[in-house]
């Protein structure tokens, strides 16, 4: 048994806890180790001038104030838990109004470079009308010269 274990087991059998199982190999470890045996001397001294010192009366102001401290410590805490719950709200305005502002710009800005035309669905009907089968397929931005709203009626007959 190493000594760190012999002192914490020391430890415990001066508390009176010390498993009956356990009691053997400390006693059998004190035999042989004069560095332990000189530990549990100092312990069971140390011990002995603890029960020996008298108790001090905590004085009762000295509770009263401390219980005082904590109560305003605490109206402390819950008013910083309140501050930082409203501090999300301005922060969720933000980025709601940000959303919102972000949206009418691309709204804008688009209708602006790709304007839908107010006989869009005349041109496309006319269109598909007279194709044979149905081959249109339109991925992301158009060009000018495939954009079927910058050509003509014209252009189809």
């Amino acid at each position: 048994m190493r000594c760190s274990k012999a002192q914490y087991l020391i430890e415990l059998k001066l508390d009176n806890e010390l498993p009956e199982a356990k009691e053997k190999a400390l006693k059998l470890h004190l035999e042989n180790c004069p560095q332990c045996r000189k530990y549990e001397a100092d312990a069971r001294e140390l011990q002995q001038l603890l029960r020996n010192i008298t108790m001090v009366e905590f004085p009762s102001w000295l509770h009263n104030r401390i219980l005082d401290e904590t109560v305003k410590h605490e109206r402390k805490r819950v008013l910083n838990s309140f501050i930082v719950r409203w501090q999300t709200i301005p922060a969720l305005v933000v980025i709601v109004l940000s959303l919102i502002g972000g949206w009418a710009i691309g709204k804008s800005a688009y209708s602006k470079v790709n304007p839908l035309p107010e006989n869009a669905s005349a041109i496309y009907s006319n269109y598909l009308s007279q194709t044979d089968s149905l081959n249109l397929v339109v991925f992301g931005e158009s060009t000018l010269m495939e954009d079927l709203f910058y050509q003509t009626s014209e252009d189809y007959k």
